[in-house]
């Protein structure tokens, strides 16, 4: 008697820990989806970082590049603005762009001025085409 009960218990929960696979593979072929979706939105076409030595941001160079944006937007009558991330503890931050809205000749422009008011610093980098690292 004992056997038989622990046989019927046996197949009782083997029966149904059993999972449909077909749920299964829609719901995998929906998390790519998803998140290739989602790689797409965390691409930025622009991100300047404005990182410190101990010493913060060099606040210089920030002005340089927020001036820019303003002249820029004035001139061209277009509204780009970064989405600004603060990341650090001495006030490091990153300017992330989208600039589906510019054209390509815009586009260079604004990125040759902004290079420009780079300069060689150690202190700001510029990267094109990227994943934002430091956005939560």
């Amino acid at each position: 008697m004992r056997i038989l009960t622990l046989t019927a218990l046996l197949f009782a929960t083997t029966l149904f820990s059993c999972k449909c696979t077909s749920h299964a593979t829609k719901t995998e072929t929906a998390a790519v989806s998803n998140t290739e979706t989602t790689d797409q939105e965390n691409t930025y076409d622009v991100i300047i970082s404005f990182t410190s030595k101990a010493a913060g941001i060099d606040n210089s160079i920030k002005n340089k590049v927020d001036a820019i944006i303003a002249d820029f937007n004035a001139k061209n009558g277009n509204k780009i603005e970064p989405e600004i991330v603060p990341w650090g503890r001495e006030g490091e931050i990153d300017y992330l762009f989208l600039t589906k809205n510019l054209s390509t000749t815009e586009k260079k422009s604004f990125i040759a001025q902004v290079k420009e008011s780079l300069g060689s610093s150690d202190t700001v980098f510029i990267s094109f085409d990227k994943k934002a690292v430091h956005k939560r």
